[in-house]
Formats: structure tokens, sequence, C-alpha cells
């Protein structure tokens, strides 16, 4: 979901590196080349097909956002399936606020701008990183009277970073861990 300056969440991603250590030993006959098992083979065989998988999450998670905001806040258990239960727990005060206020959001954000900025698998999961434009020029706040209250100060275009792990469900999917707003130079 495109998301208005208002709803810019912030969530510390906490990044892992992992060294793998080969030994060797003294023999004689080199010892045999270890086969690849579903824990180190690499989920992505490449930067490209990684992105292509955040920028897939991501606009999965997005349709499910705007449907969500769209209905007030109602059914905020829709996200579920996109996002990180850590994120998904952020996600439900966000629209639980929505809903107390009796609002909701008209019309739908884009993004573009999309680069990796990481692509990493530690321990058998994927975590990815990129940075987008996030666009909410056609996002609209609506108040429970049907007034639009969207700032007038709101900047339309935002530069984000996203972060993305590996679906529990499906390894070879990824869910959106955090949405924030990237706060060195704007990109967009």
């Amino acid at each position: 979901m495109s998301i208005p300056s208002t709803r810019v969440v912030a969530l510390a991603a906490a990044g892992a590196l992992a060294l793998v250590l080969s030994a060797c030993t003294p023999e004689a006959e080199p010892a045999p080349e270890p086969t690849a098992t579903a824990s180190t083979a690499p989920i992505f065989a490449s930067d490209e097909e990684a992105l292509a998988a955040a920028v897939e999450a991501y606009e999965a998670y997005a349709a499910a956002s705007d449907a969500i905001a769209a209905d007030g806040g109602a059914g905020p258990e829709r996200i579920d399936a996109f996002v990180t239960s850590a994120f998904a727990e952020i996600l439900y005060e966000e629209f639980r606020a929505l809903r107390t206020a009796g609002g909701h959001l008209e019309g739908s954000g884009t993004f573009d701008t999309v680069s990796l900025a990481q692509h990493e698998q530690v321990d058998g999961a994927v975590h990815v990183t990129l940075y987008f434009c996030q666009d909410v020029t056609n996002v609209r706040a609506i108040s429970a009277d049907g007034k639009d209250v969207t700032p007038a100060s709101r900047p339309d275009r935002v530069p984000s970073q996203g972060n993305f792990v590996t679906n529990g469900l499906d390894p070879d999917a990824l869910v959106v861990d955090g949405i924030t707003q990237w706060s060195g130079s704007d990109f967009c």
C-alpha cells in the first residue's frame, strides 16, 4: 500500500550476516563436494529474481492494504498472507485507528523507481531490501462525514525502503517485513 505521510511506519530491520566456513582435512584425496540441500541451495538464482519476487510481494501487500483502508480498516486479517506477523501487528494498529476515526482512504497508490538495495540468504531464509518511490497523489483521506481531510502539506511522493523475508509457508515467495520512509537523500 502506498503510505501517506501520516501512515509511514518505522520498523527497524535487523540485518544478519552469516559466514560459511569450509574445513579442509589432511586427506590424500580431495574431500567430495557437498551436495546442495534445501537449506543451502539459493532460493533466488540472481538479484533480478529476488527483485522480481520482492516487487510481486509488495504489489500483493499494497492491493490488500488498499482494500482494507478503503473499507475503513475493517477486516485487517486480510493482510496476514502478505506480511510478517510483526509487521501485521503494526498495520492492525493503523487499521484500528482508521476504524475508530470512522474514515477511510479512497484511491490507490503506485510505486516506481525501484532498485535492489540488498539480497542475502542466511540459514535458508532470504532477506531482500528495496528502495522505491511511493506515490500517493491519488489517495485521499475521507472523514466519517464524507469530507476530504487529506492534509494539504502531505508529500505526494515518498522515498521508501521495503524489507522482505521468505514466506514461511512458501519458501520461494517473499512477504513484507516493514516499509519505512527513506531518511537519506530524496531519490524520488
